[in-house]
C-alpha cells in the first residue's frame, strides 16, 4: 500500500503570484472605470446646476427689466410727475455718482404700495453698471430707484442688484423705422415704439463673453404727437 507524503491533501492550494497580479490588474481597471464614471457624473451635475442658476439669475433680471419698461408713463401732465425720456448727459444728477449710467431716468408705475412705504406706484428708475461687489468677472447691473419724486433735498436713490457678472449693457429705442441710441421726448414730444435692452455676460477670467441677451418691450403709451403722426400716416 502506497502512502502519500505527510500532510498531503490537508490544505487547499493557494493562489500563485501570477494569479494575484492578474486579480490586482483587473480590480484596478474596474476601480478606474468606476472613478471615471463617478467624477464624470459629478462634473455633469455641477455644470447643470451652475447653468440652471445662471438662467435663473438672467430670467429674474429680464423680468425686472420688462416690468419697468412696460410700466413707462407719459411725460408731463397736470397730475403726473413723470419726466421726459432723455438720453442727454446727467452731469448734475447725484445718481450718476453710483456708476456708469446705462439708461436715462425712466418714469414707471412699478412702485410697491404697502403699509411700510409712504409713496405711490409712480417712481423713477435708472440702471447703472458698477464694479463687482464680489470681485468676480464683469460688473454689477444696479437698479437705482427714486420713490420720493418731490424731495425737500435731493439724495441718492435706493440701489438694488439686478444681475452680476455683466460685461456691457445698452438701451436703444425704436422710432418706427429702426433702432437709435438716443432719444429726447422733450424735443420730439413722442415716445419710442419699443425699448431694447441688450447685455453681455462676462465669461471666466481670460475667456470670452458667456452670452448675449436682448430684452425687447413695446411701449404701449403714446403721446398726443405720436397719435397725430400715426393718423397722418394712415391717411391716403
Amino acid at each position: 500500500m502506497r502512502r502519500g507524503r505527510p500532510g498531503q491533501g490537508r490544505f487547499p492550494r493557494g493562489f500563485t503570484l501570477l494569479e494575484l497580479l492578474i486579480g490586482i490588474v483587473v480590480g484596478s481597471v474596474v476601480l478606474i472605470v468606476i472613478q471615471t464614471s463617478y467624477f464624470g457624473a459629478l462634473r455633469l451635475h455641477q455644470t447643470t446646476h451652475a447653468r440652471i442658476e445662471e438662467d435663473r439669475r438672467v430670467q429674474r433680471a429680464v423680468g425686472i427689466l420688462r416690468r419697468d419698461f412696460a410700466g413707462l408713463m407719459l411725460p408731463g401732465g397736470e397730475t403726473s410727475l413723470a419726466q421726459g425720456l432723455q438720453t442727454s448727459p446727467f452731469s448734475g444728477s447725484m445718481a450718476d455718482a453710483i456708476g456708469e449710467r446705462v439708461t436715462p431716468d425712466l418714469s414707471t408705475n412699478t412702485g410697491r404700495i404697502d403699509g411700510w412705504t409712504p409713496f405711490a406706484d409712480q417712481q423713477r428708475v435708472a440702471y447703472f453698471l458698477v464694479p463687482s461687489a464680489t470681485g468676480g468677472a464683469g460688473r454689477d447691473l444696479i437698479r437705482a430707484v427714486t420713490r420720493n419724486l418731490l424731495p425737500v433735498q435731493e439724495g441718492l436713490p435706493e440701489e438694488e442688484l439686478v444681475l452680476g457678472g455683466v460685461e456691457s449693457a445698452a438701451l436703444s429705442y425704436f422710432d418706427g423705422l429702426g433702432w437709435t441710441e438716443t432719444w429726447d421726448s422733450t424735443a420730439t414730444e413722442t415716445l419710442p415704439s419699443a425699448l431694447r435692452f441688450s447685455f453681455v455676460l462676462a465669461g471666466e477670467t481670460g475667456g470670452g463673453p458667456a452670452g448675449t441677451y436682448e430684452v425687447v418691450v413695446p411701449v404701449l403709451v403714446k403721446t398726443t404727437a405720436s397719435l397725430a403722426q400715426e393718423e397722418e400716416g394712415a391717411l391716403p
